[in-house]
């Protein structure tokens, strides 16, 4: 077995192991298709979070290749989930915790097996994740028909978000200094866009909301950290603000206490979609969110290497892929 290893800062290289040996009764050995890489992988390798060595990759696109359960037959196209049973704690992120899926096989405990629909590309699966993080984000915040929310970052998540509130009939505003980013949010049909270097973000949401503010706020921290006081002067009262990622920048936060107690906000932190992956991989099945044209890029495996210093050197990485 093949696997990248991330053994010290900025420095990823190829290890040969020997195959694992498996229990096919709570198990199942998978052929890795695709490798996802993100944010929280670069990070990784930055050591600016998790421990180190590991084997990246959060989530993956496989080909059984062994396994005893009746719902698995060899050569099934699947799914591996980033979320992984603990002893510990209710869940390890794979690829943070627990060794990730950058292989060429993996065995894999078949509660982290989920298949896939024909209808999904095969470069589309590294949005599940995103997709249910976004799911669990609608259902925290309590979006519903005719809510305001905006969306700061011009990021995936942020896009996948902007149709999952339009699917709810809800009115997403995405902010955003990068201008490429904002049109291509109004490519997937986020009519209201907001470009922070040009206007003046809360007199554009005052406007848009005729003065009534929005009942909920998103921020994609991983990509947005120019956070200050009046991102909560934003919302309304009662208003709902969730702050969402994978943990990789955001280090130390300074609001105004006075803006959550006054308006009587709710504050709430969301890093992973346990439990939502199901939901997560029907929406996009029956299209419900659109992510072509969400890929930044697809490297070979052999290329990986080269992947992680590009991705490395680049402020903020879109999703990637590594073909296995």
């Amino acid at each position: 077995m093949q696997s990248w290893v991330i053994d010290k800062a900025k420095s990823i290289s190829l290890k040969q192991e020997e195959q694992e040996e498996v229990n096919l009764r709570t198990h199942a050995r998978v052929k890795i298709a695709r490798a996802s890489l993100c944010q929280s992988d670069i990070a990784i390798y930055q050591e600016k979070l998790g421990k180190l060595p590991i084997i990246p990759s959060r989530s993956a696109l496989g080909v059984i290749s062994e396994s005893k359960l009746k719902s698995l037959s060899k050569g099934q196209r699947v799914y591996l989930s980033p979320y992984q049973k603990s002893t510990e704690k209710p869940f390890d992120i794979v690829g943070k915790d627990t060794n990730g899926y950058l292989s060429d096989f993996c065995v894999v405990p078949n509660e982290n097996i989920y298949i896939v629909p024909e209808s999904i590309p095969d470069e589309d699966f590294t949005f599940i994740e995103e997709i249910a993080m976004a799911i669990k984000t609608t259902s925290l915040i309590g979006l519903k028909q005719t809510h305001y929310i905006a969306l700061f970052g011009a990021t995936t998540f942020n896009i996948i978000l902007g149709q999952l509130a339009l699917y709810y009939q809800a009115i997403p505003i995405i902010v955003d200094s990068n201008v490429d980013a904002l049109s291509l949010a109004e490519q997937y049909g986020i009519y209201y866009t907001i470009n922070s270097t040009k206007d003046n973000v809360l007199n554009k949401i005052v406007e848009i909301t005729s003065g009534n503010l929005v009942e909920h706020i998103v921020v994609d921290t991983d990509y947005y950290t120019d956070i200050n006081i009046d991102l909560l002067n934003m919302a309304n009262t009662h208003g709902r603000i969730a702050f969402v990622g994978y943990d990789t920048t955001l280090d130390k936060l300074k609001i105004n206490a006075h803006y959550i107690i006054s308006k009587g906000l709710s504050i709430f932190g969301i890093n992973d979609g346990y439990g939502e992956i199901e939901p997560a991989i029907n929406m996009l099945a029956t299209e419900v969110v659109d992510v072509s044209g969400l890929l930044e890029n697809m490297y070979d495996f052999s290329e990986v290497e080269t992947a992680f210093t590009t991705l490395s050197a680049k402020k903020h990485p879109l999703k990637n892929i590594v073909r296995c």
